[in-house]
C-alpha cells in the first residue's frame, strides 16, 4: 500500500518492518499504522472504527524506538545479545559505556560508534562490545564482542576511546579538558533515567478518578506516537538519540553551535572561504550532538530558524521523557502522570458563562485573512500551576493593561509548559529566529496563535493557552525587529488589524 495525501491509515499484513520506505513515510505523515483486520471489522460493522486497538504498536510490533533494559546506571545494547545476561561494568564512578557520533559534511561522513564493557551477571567474565555504522542505515557497519579479563577489558576500552575521539577516557569521564578533535568522534550524553522512580501498577483508564474530559486530555499529552512522529519529522536519528534518552546537555551544545552559525552568517569581517569553513565546522558539531539522518551545512536563514524551533521542541520532549519515561518499563496510570505535572486542571462545563465567553472570543478573533481553515472549540480546561498565582500577584496590581491573549504550541510542548510554565529561550540559544528576540509570545488573534499548533488534516486536534497577561506599557512595532527596540519596555506589540478584548470588559472567575 502507498501513502498519499488523502490516506487515513496505513494497513500492514504480517510482520511490519520499520526500515520499509512506506512505513517510514507513514510515520512522517503521522498516519496510524494498523493491522489488516481493521478493514475487515470496519466492513462488518459498516462504519469507521477507532484505530487504537488495531495499531501494530499495541501488539508489540516493530518500533523505531530503541528498547533498553536498564541495570545499575546504564543499559547493555541489544545487538550484543547480552541484554538479559549481562550488565555494564561500573568501577567506582566510572561507567564503561559510551555512544560516539561523527558528522563531517565536507567528506560525507555521518557515523556512530558504540563501545561498552559488559560483565556477566553471574560471574566475573567481561566482554568488550563494539558496534559501528552509518547513521540511519543499519545495513552499513558491523559489531564485535570479545571476552577479556576485567583489567584487559578496561585497557582496551580506554585504548579504543582514545583512538576514536583523540581524548583520554578520563577527560570525558571527569568532564574535564575534553576537546572535540577534527575528524574524530564525539561522545553523546545518554540519559537512561536511572534516578526516576518506577512503580508497578495494573490500573486501567476505567479506574481513573479524573473527569472524562481530563482523561482524554492526558491520553493526548502522553501519546508516545505523537512524540515519536515529531522526532521523525525533525529527522532525528532515534537509534542514537532514542525518545526516552534525550539529553539536556546535547540540546544545549546544539544551541551553542547554532549561535556560532548565527554569528558567522551575520558577519562580513572574515574571508569568504574561511567563513564557509567555519560554518561547515559548526554544522558538523551541531549534527554530531544532534544526530540526524540527513545532516547538511546550515547556511540560510530559514534552515537556521527551523533548527532553532527544532531544539526548542526537543527541550520540551526531553522534559516529558524525563517526567514520565517513554521507554522505561513503567505502568504509571493516567492519574500518576497527571500528578507529575503539578498543575491543577479542571474541565469547564459547556453551559457555563466562562466556556461560552471563551467560545465567542475564539470565533470573533479569527483573522479575516486566515480563510483556508476554521477552528472549533472542543473542551476548555482551567489551569493553575502550583505557586503561579502567588508569583503573578505582585504584577496583577502594578502592571496595568491586562488582556486575555492566545498562545499556541505543538502538542509535544505542552507537558513542559504545564509542568514548568512558559519559558524564554535559554542564554545559549541564538537571538535570531524570533520576530522580536527572545521572549514569550502571545497574540490577540486566535488564528495567529493556532498556526503554531502545527495541526493538519490527519491530526486536527491541537492545544492552546488563553492567558491573562499583564502587559504594562507596550512599545508598538509594525514589523519584525530583533534588537532595535528600547530596553525599558517589558512588552513589544506588533500591530495588526484585529480585535482586542481587555480583561476588564468581562468579569471572569479565573
Amino acid at each position: 500500500m502507498s501513502c498519499i495525501a488523502d490516506t487515513n491509515c496505513f494497513v500492514v499484513s504480517g510482520v511490519m518492518s520499520s526500515e520499509d520506505a512506506e512505513t517510514r513515510k507513514a510515520r512522517r505523515m503521522k498516519l496510524p499504522i494498523v493491522r489488516e483486520d481493521y478493514l475487515v471489522d470496519c466492513c462488518k460493522r459498516q462504519k469507521k472504527l477507532p484505530f487504537d486497538s488495531y495499531k501494530v504498536e499495541a501488539l508489540g510490533g516493530v518500533s523505531s524506538m530503541v528498547t533498553v533494559r536498564v541495570k545499575g546506571h546504564s543499559a547493555v545494547h541489544e545487538a550484543s545479545g547480552m541484554q538479559d545476561t549481562g550488565h555494564i561494568l561500573e568501577d567506582g564512578k566510572g561507567i564503561y559505556n559510551t555512544t560516539l557520533n561523527m558528522s563531517d559534511l565536507s567528506t560525507g561522513v555521518n557515523s556512530y560508534y558504540i563501545l561498552q564493557i559488559i560483565q556477566d551477571d553471574k560471574g566475573l567474565e567481561c566482554y568488550v562490545f563494539r558496534k559501528w555504522g552509518r547513521v540511519g542505515n543499519e545495513k552499513i557497519g558491523g559489531k564485535k564482542l570479545e571476552e577479556m579479563s576485567k583489567s584487559d577489558a578496561i585497557c582496551e576500552f580506554k585504548r579504543l576511546f582514545l583512538e576514536k575521539t583523540g581524548n583520554p577516557w578520563e577527560a570525558w569521564e571527569q568532564k574535564k579538558n575534553f576537546q572535540k578533535k577534527p575528524g574524530r568522534f564525539f561522545p553523546l550524553d545518554i540519559d537512561y533515567g536511572v534516578n526516576r522512580q518506577v512503580t508497578k501498577k495494573t490500573r486501567s483508564d476505567a479506574d481513573s478518578k479524573l473527569a472524562p474530559p481530563l482523561v482524554e486530555l492526558m491520553k493526548i499529552l502522553f501519546d508516545v506516537e505523537t512524540y515519536r512522529a515529531a522526532m521523525m519529522e525533525f529527522e532525528i536519528n532515534m537509534s542514537e538519540m532514542p525518545l526516552g534518552k534525550l539529553s539536556k546537555n546535547n540540546i544545549q551544545k546544539g544551541f551553542e553551535a547554532l549561535t556560532e552559525i548565527q554569528n558567522l552568517l551575520c558577519s562580513n569581517s572574515c574571508d569568504p572561504s574561511i567563513k564557509e569553513s567555519l560554518i561547515i565546522d559548526a554544522s558538523n558539531r551541531f549534527f554530531t550532538v544532534i544526530p540526524s539522518i540527513h545532516p547538511h551545512v546550515i547556511r540560510d536563514e530559514d534552515d537556521f530558524k527551523s533548527k532553532v524551533k527544532m531544539l526548542e521542541a526537543l527541550q520540551d520532549i526531553e522534559i516529558a521523557s524525563r517526567l514520565v519515561g517513554f521507554d522505561v518499563d513503567s505502568d504509571d496510570s493516567l492519574d500518576d502522570k497527571y500528578n507529575k505535572l503539578h498543575c491543577d486542571i479542571s474541565p469547564l462545563p459547556h453551559d457555563s458563562d466562562d466556556y461560552q465567553l471563551i467560545e465567542k472570543y475564539l470565533l470573533t478573533t479569527h483573522a479575516p485573512t486566515h480563510t483556508d481553515w476554521s477552528l472549533e472549540l472542543e473542551e476548555v480546561f482551567l489551569l493553575e500551576r502550583k505557586g503561579e498565582f502567588d508569583r503573578f500577584a505582585p504584577y496583577r496590581e502594578t502592571l496595568k493593561n491586562r488582556m486575555l491573549l492566545w498562545h499556541g504550541s505543538r502538542l509535544t510542548n505542552f507537558v513542559g509548559i504545564l509542568s514548568q510554565g512558559l519559558r524564554i529561550a535559554p542564554p545559549e540559544a541564538p537571538t535570531t529566529g524570533y520576530m522580536f528576540g527572545k521572549g514569550v509570545y502571545f497574540a490577540d488573534l486566535v488564528s495567529k496563535s493556532a498556526q503554531y499548533c502545527f495541526t493538519d488534516k490527519k491530526n486536527p486536534v491541537g492545544l492552546m493557552l488563553l492567558s491573562e497577561v499583564a502587559l504594562g506599557e507596550v512599545y508598538e512595532l509594525k514589523k519584525s525587529a530583533v534588537s532595535s527596540h528600547p530596553m525599558m519596555y517589558m512588552v513589544y506589540y506588533c500591530v495588526y488589524m484585529c480585535m482586542r478584548v481587555p480583561v476588564h470588559m468581562h468579569c471572569l472567575s479565573w
